[in-house]
């Protein structure tokens, strides 16, 4: 019988080799190298303890988390918390992920383009490009599914990302700002 329990085996695999990483991380919120390192193994210790540790789909992200908790915890029960502490834990948060409203923009306008281009292509290599590009079909299926050869496949694809990135690289790329203030601006140039 081994004395090696399954939680050992993961914890092994899956949180000490990040441990500079944690220790690095621990510095920040931390005053020094030994309260570091007491954070660290502090987020051991109760990763060790969990129940249900194999649902743990990022384990040093969760073991980052537990330390960020504990140093909170800390600076709490201390009556003198150094500014700098405070501000690496603000620094910790991870900033909403979802795009902005320019990049929703900027995104919606490469968009309209590339449909535009598409649009633009001739038939065969239209039909070719989108479903290589959008259903992400391999060639051989893509000549299975039009009854054409391979080689046929292959050169409408060739000449349809071709055809794309000169349509691309040569439409022009609105600079005014959508909506009533582009409306405006127009109005003001023809007056």
């Amino acid at each position: 019988m081994s004395w090696l329990r399954p939680i050992d085996a993961w914890f092994a695999s899956s949180v000490l080799p990040h441990e500079t990483e944690l220790l690095r991380q621990a510095r920040r919120w931390a005053t020094g190298d030994d309260e570091a390192r007491d954070l660290v193994h502090e987020a051991y210790a109760e990763l060790l303890q969990l129940e249900r540790w194999d649902h743990i789909g990022n384990p040093a992200a969760y073991a980052v988390r537990i330390m960020r908790n504990t140093a909170l915890q800390r600076m709490r029960r201390a009556r003198i918390v150094p500014m700098r502490q405070f501000a690496a834990l603000e620094e910790g948060e991870h900033p909403d992920p979802a795009p902005d409203s320019f990049a929703v923009a900027a995104g919606r306008d490469a968009l309209k383009r590339m449909m535009i281009a598409i649009d633009a292509l001739p038939p065969a290599c239209r039909r070719v490009v989108l479903l290589r590009k959008f259903e992400e079909l391999p060639p051989r299926a893509i000549a299975e599914r039009l009854g054409l050869s391979l080689s046929t496949v292959e050169k409408h694809l060739a000449r349809g990302i071709l055809l794309l990135s000169r349509a691309l690289r040569d439409m022009p790329v609105r600079t005014d700002p959508p909506g009533p203030i582009a409306a405006k601006d127009s109005t003001r140039r023809q007056a």
